[in-house]
């Protein structure tokens, strides 16, 4: 919140636009909102059935998702929410291995789908002849793809573990057994990942993944409507750039990155220099996210508090 009141106090924003919100773009982003936790939840719920054998629900799947969504808005970007996703599923009786890399598997689908976007955008804009833009948002989007192909295609994880790499180093036995199982574990899952991937499971995660991504970009496109002539594929580029900043883990969530991002290229590239615009899409999707897993958070753990207290 203080980084949009910083925002709003520096470039002069009249809360008078952010507090007279048509209705009917307030009902529709709350809509669009519930809509992408619960493709969210559905994807986690996907994951979880297609690599794991424990029993975990579609409403378990959806708290989850919801509450771990909570942390990665209220903290560093890519660390937080997947481990609080990892340690759930842990303690229904996953294998830490296999928890790690379902939890991390939504990040690689949002990497392996949004980014060539965000490359698109900065096509967009060496096209309209902004190097500088273009040049930041390509180099960011080619190195976290890059990252994540090289990861996912590692052909065998146990290859560290030949030829006896790993007992040259003063490394206990019982920890090196836990190392080698959880390479081995991990190893099977991207070999599992990445094939099968003309099956319907697949399918459905990729579907869900560009709901995940396009949603907040429907919101961006209903905002600057208001604004300007606008485009749905220019409002996908719009938050795709700002998306690519907001992935730095430099602020918590993303904060001011993500705005500077958008604004940069609507003003840029789409001639639409509104702040104000920027600011309400950012209330519009980021707080009402967080309003929707807070509160998902709090009955989580007064559900988990009350399990406790009884048994």
């Amino acid at each position: 919140m203080a980084v949009t009141l910083c925002i709003i106090w520096l470039f002069n924003i009249p809360l008078t636009s952010l507090l007279t919100t048509p209705l009917p773009l307030l009902l529709l982003s709350i809509v669009i909102c519930m809509a992408r936790h619960v493709a969210q939840g559905l994807r986690l719920y996907l994951l979880v059935k297609r690599h794991s054998k424990t029993s975990f629900g579609l409403v378990k799947a959806l708290v989850t998702r919801n509450v771990s969504e909570f942390f990665a808005l209220t903290t560093i970007p890519f660390l937080a929410d997947e481990l609080v996703r990892v340690w759930i599923l842990v303690e229904v009786g996953e294998r830490p291995a296999t928890a790690f890399w379902i939890a991390f598997s939504e990040l690689i689908l949002d990497v392996l789908v949004g980014s060539p976007i965000a490359m698109l955008a900065g096509l967009a804009a060496l096209a309209h002849g902004d190097i500088y833009l273009a040049a930041i948002l390509l180099i960011i989007s080619v190195t976290q793809l890059a990252l994540t192909i090289f990861l996912i295609m590692l052909p065998k994880l146990q290859s560290i573990t030949r030829f006896g790499l790993m007992e040259r180093f003063p490394i206990p036995d019982r920890f090196l057994a836990q190392f080698k199982d959880f390479i081995r574990e991990s190893s099977n899952f991207l070999t599992e990942f990445r094939s099968g991937w003309s099956k319907a499971v697949p399918a459905a995660l990729l579907a869900l993944t560009l709901a995940v991504i396009m949603l907040p970009a429907a919101t961006l496109y209903l905002v600057f409507s208001s604004y300007g002539s606008i485009s749905f594929v220019e409002a996908v580029y719009a938050f795709h750039a700002g998306n690519a900043l907001g992935v730095l883990p430099v602020m918590v969530g993303g904060s001011g990155l993500t705005e500077a991002g958008i604004y940069l290229f609507s003003s840029r590239i789409l001639a639409i220099p509104s702040w104000s615009a920027v600011v309400i899409w950012r209330i519009l999707t980021y707080y009402l996210s967080l309003l929707v897993s807070g509160i998902t958070l709090v009955f989580y753990t007064f559900w988990r508090a009350r399990r406790l207290l009884s048994k």
